[in-house]
């Protein structure tokens, strides 16, 4: 019999669509389509059946209804793997708002690149009611549940300080949050500094002219200011917070910028780095559709590199860097 781990634990809220996964480009099952933000047409009940539903024709191998066949995250059931009503893991993805324009976000596909500069309502629907319906309706796992900030930006979405205080209240195992880190966010800082909370951020920059040619806006300073700001009310020797570098053909692609950009990390004291290719350019060099520029395994061997002098923590390389530095 069949088990998944992210059809059990995860319910992922999009903009035009609330289903299970947020992983292989989200062609998890659906569990409602279009909601129309109306609470009282969220039906908790009919939740729970067609999740049990979904688990039962996966585990019996029946995908007519289930876009999941030959997913690598399906494996053989184990006794260890037990079917739960209850989710541990929730993604929110329900607004695109945000106050920068990175050229290269998904979000453009549905704001068309629109820059928000004040709080606001998902254009879509609310996320809060729905939390406090499924925790009354005892749908979380409390003791596990991590909740994942995506967006938009959660700064601009007014519903976000509501949300955090709701799972602070509801003793919330783990918040990761993602953020330009324009607005400092000082109930960010509280949930770094009790320890349940991961900052996760792409400046894909070490100064302030490549920042505002990537970003279409200004703000290289205040993002500079503000992560140093929540390293030092975190009060740790080690942050969890962790800063990307987004390797963009022609904006940020130079050595010049990589050295600046680490530089730059150790002068905040932030100790969490991570290095990627931007997804979609990722997804033509893997399968060959492009070929390989012939300085990226210089830049990826030189980030990993000068992370090392400095003690920095990154994440180990995935398949798109393996490919790059085996070539």
């Amino acid at each position: 019999m069949n088990h998944c781990d992210e059809l059990n634990n995860v319910l992922t809220f999009f903009p035009d669509a609330i289903r299970s996964c947020c992983i292989l480009g989200n062609i998890g099952p659906v569990y409602f389509k279009d909601y129309d933000g109306n609470i009282k047409h969220f039906d908790f009940n009919l939740l729970k059946a067609k999740k049990k539903k979904f688990y039962e024709d996966l585990q019996n191998g029946n995908f007519n209804d289930l876009p999941c066949e030959n997913c690598i995250y399906i494996k053989e059931k184990s006794e260890n793997n037990k079917y739960s009503e209850q989710f541990e893991l929730i993604y929110l993805n329900n607004w695109t708002q945000c106050n920068c324009g990175c050229y290269y976000c998904d979000r453009l596909s549905y704001s068309k690149g629109k820059i928000t500069t004040r709080k606001v309502k998902s254009e879509y629907y609310d996320i809060l009611p729905i939390m406090k319906g499924l925790y009354k309706n005892n749908l979380l796992n409390k003791d596990k549940l991590r909740v994942v900030f995506h967006g938009g930006d959660l700064s601009v979405l007014k519903e976000f300080e509501p949300l955090v205080k709701l799972f602070l209240k509801e003793g919330i195992n783990k918040i990761d949050f993602s953020s330009n880190n324009i607005i400092y966010q000082p109930i960010i800082s509280k949930c770094l500094k009790k320890k349940i909370a991961s900052l996760n951020m792409a400046l894909d920059a070490g100064t302030r002219e490549t920042y505002k040619k990537i970003k279409k806006v200004d703000k290289f300073d205040n993002v500079v200011k503000n992560l140093k700001k929540y390293v030092k009310e975190a009060n740790s020797d080690d942050p969890e917070i962790n800063v990307k570098y987004i390797i963009l053909k022609g904006m940020n692609d130079n050595e010049t910028e990589i050295r600046k950009f680490i530089e730059l990390m150790v002068g905040i004291g932030i100790k969490r780095v991570s290095l990627h290719i931007e997804h979609r350019y990722a997804i033509d060099l893997f399968e060959e559709k492009v070929p390989l520029p012939e300085n990226y395994k210089k830049l990826v061997s030189l980030f990993f590199s000068l992370c090392k002098e400095n003690s920095l923590y990154f994440d180990k390389p995935d398949d798109v860097m393996n490919y790059i530095l085996t070539k």
